[in-house]
């Protein structure tokens, strides 16, 4: 079933495929808080141009609906790179985004991995015979540099995570109906994926592109020897959604974020 919404409120997708398995799976909209303007209403990002009070207010109201508290969310500054950093304290980062990382992988219960995005694709990583989450934040340079990869090889470093045991979810993001990329984007894919480029970027004009971030992100989890049939991906696109989703492109830049969280209850 993949991504199912829930009206709660506010409301939020949930992961049937993670449901049941002693995780908690959670991708939000930007309807139902108290942000306005481009912000409106959801945004759970302190980074952007928002009153931090309408931020920390969302961040509340989303936490009271999954029943936990805010102090539980673990964020990072996110800076479009490929570090993975390992959660051994069962504590939450609240505001601070301190620690520079793109990805976060821990074993511990109750720590609720936070990864903020609008347009960038989240994606979710459950190993249930080790009891291992992880988290990681891939736009277009978290593709090439293969972060999703990553973070598996780091899960299978720390407590012995066999791929093929994963589970894994990619959240909305932009598709490959609307991201367009220009020459930057079209020669990192292609080095990065130079068998399979041709499948990921798809010609509309001159010397631009539409990229398939989708398809690149699967392609790397496929790399890091997970199977296809545990690969569930949203199908859901940000920039065609701003009815539902906050949009970086969409916006021209002036937007919020959306939270992908992952937690081991």
């Amino acid at each position: 079933m993949g991504f199912v919404i829930q009206q709660e409120e506010p409301p939020y997708f949930s992961i049937s495929e993670f449901d049941g398995k002693g995780t908690r799976a959670v991708f939000t909209t930007r309807h139902g808080g108290f942000s306005r303007g481009p912000f409106a209403s959801l945004n759970l990002g302190f980074h952007t141009e928002d009153n931090p009070i309408f931020v920390a207010a969302n961040r509340r109201l989303l936490c009271r609906s999954m029943g936990i508290s805010d102090g539980r969310l673990h964020t990072t500054n996110q800076v479009h790179g490929d570090r993975v950093l390992v959660i051994k304290e069962r504590r939450g980062t609240g505001r601070r985004e301190v620690v520079d990382a793109d990805a976060q992988v821990t074993s511990l219960q109750g720590v609720a991995l936070t990864c903020l995005v609008a347009d960038c694709q989240a994606v979710y990583l459950y190993d249930p015979v080790h009891r291992v989450i992880g988290l990681a934040h891939a736009g277009w340079r978290g593709a090439v540099a293969r972060i999703a990869l990553k973070c598996v090889e780091k899960m299978a470093q720390e407590y012995g995570t066999d791929p093929k045991d994963c589970l894994a979810a990619l959240s909305p993001a932009a598709g490959p109906c609307c991201y367009e990329v220009g020459e930057e984007v079209i020669e990192a894919v292609r080095s990065a994926f130079p068998g399979d480029w041709q499948m990921l970027l798809n010609p509309v004009g001159s010397k631009k592109w539409k990229y398939d971030l989708w398809g690149a992100n699967a392609l790397v989890l496929h790399e890091a020897g997970l199977k296809g049939e545990n690969i569930t991906v949203s199908g859901l696109c940000t920039i065609c959604r701003q009815d539902l989703f906050f949009s970086y492109r969409g916006s021209r830049g002036v937007t919020g974020r959306m939270a992908a969280i992952l937690m081991l209850e």
